[in-house]
């Protein structure tokens, strides 16, 4: 009699562990896409102001582009001139790019399509900002209290892609068996993670 309680109690013990498995690896894949959507409807803020006459006319560029001049580190002063370079040979353009390439970010993040290209693009994009229009927040000096908010997307970036943060809640989910070759672009299918 004590060898079937005792059977049946580990039976219990296992399931009530796999219960909780379930529970906490669906609620870490929905708190997840919930980070995912709220990091898009920034990404949308931040598409919102490329949008404005200001930037999209290439005025803007002008001033954060400027900073190659004060930096003298070789290899950086060179990436600094080249994208200087770049972004000055049509500011209009430019901008324009930028602005497209930062809504089509917003929109795939919100409503999870392609996730992971659009962590990993994002993240490149957000390195791209950072060590071009920021100019990896150089040169330092005192008084400074950050590196600059484009790091900070780098990271965020690509936490949501470790997270398989688009597995749930999104256009993923329907398109990833319709893509083929080309499900990799697409979050993983994840039912639920296991503690």
């Amino acid at each position: 009699m004590s060898a079937t309680l005792d059977a049946a109690s580990a039976a219990d013990s296992s399931l009530s562990t796999t219960t909780r498995s379930v529970v906490f690896g669906r609620r870490w894949l929905h708190g997840a896409a919930v980070v995912r959507i709220l990091f898009g409807a920034l990404w949308a803020c931040d598409a919102s102001f490329k949008w404005q006459p200001g930037f999209i006319h290439g005025q803007t560029l002008h001033d954060e582009l400027g900073k190659v001049t004060q930096v003298h580190t070789p290899v950086i002063h060179q990436w600094l001139a080249l994208t200087h370079m770049v972004g000055m040979a049509n500011p209009p353009v430019t901008a324009m790019v930028i602005a497209i390439i930062e809504t089509l970010a917003a929109l795939a993040l919100v409503f999870g399509v392609l996730s992971n290209a659009a962590f990993v693009g994002s993240a490149i994009l957000s390195f791209g900002i950072w060590s071009g229009a920021e100019a990896f927040h150089l040169p330092f000096h005192s008084g400074m209290t950050d590196l600059g908010p484009s790091v900070g997307y780098i990271f965020a970036s690509l936490a949501l892609f470790f997270a398989a943060a688009g597995s749930t809640w999104s256009v993923d989910s329907w398109l990833r068996p319709r893509l083929g070759a080309f499900a990799w672009l697409a979050a993983p299918a994840v039912e639920a993670r296991s503690a």
